[in-house]
């Protein structure tokens, strides 16, 4: 038994691969649920390809550089990070299945307050998507980063 207090650079470094771990994992689920927010319109693809990218750059440079070098997801960060622009064909595919959702929504619940409620936020998201600016074309490449 010694009396001396336990070194903190110690626990520090015995935890770093946990902590690490964990960022990596958090790092995957967020890019997991961006793709399949791509495809279901209340679950914002962006955010989490953002948070991804956030997680990912605290857990693996390397699996960062991945995610800002997807050939799906990268033009899409870069766009958002750098002008807060989404390109048009995300714009159509994620209005489009927001008039999807809305119309399976019908179909299950008819028009009840359920659909009415969805259908604003629908609306709402919908307005933001469509108001977001192009991307300019100026946007650095995959390679620049």
């Amino acid at each position: 038994m010694s009396s001396l207090p336990p070194d903190p650079a110690a626990d520090h470094r015995a935890r770093a691969p946990i902590k690490r771990a964990l960022w990596i994992t958090l790092a995957a689920l967020c890019f997991g649920i961006g793709v399949v927010g791509i495809f279901l319109p209340l679950l914002p693809a962006t955010d989490f390809m953002l948070l991804s990218v956030i997680c990912a750059s605290r857990g693996s440079k390397r699996f960062e550089r991945w995610i800002r070098r997807n050939r799906f997801a990268g033009p899409l960060i870069r766009a958002w990070e750098e002008e807060r622009a989404i390109p048009l064909p995300a714009k159509v595919v994620s209005i489009g299945m927001m008039f999807f959702s809305a119309w399976v929504i019908w179909i299950h619940t008819g028009f009840n307050w359920v659909f009415w409620v969805l259908l604003m936020v629908l609306i709402l998201v919908g307005t933001f998507v469509a108001t977001r600016p192009l991307p300019s074309g100026n946007a650095r490449t995959s390679n620049d980063r």
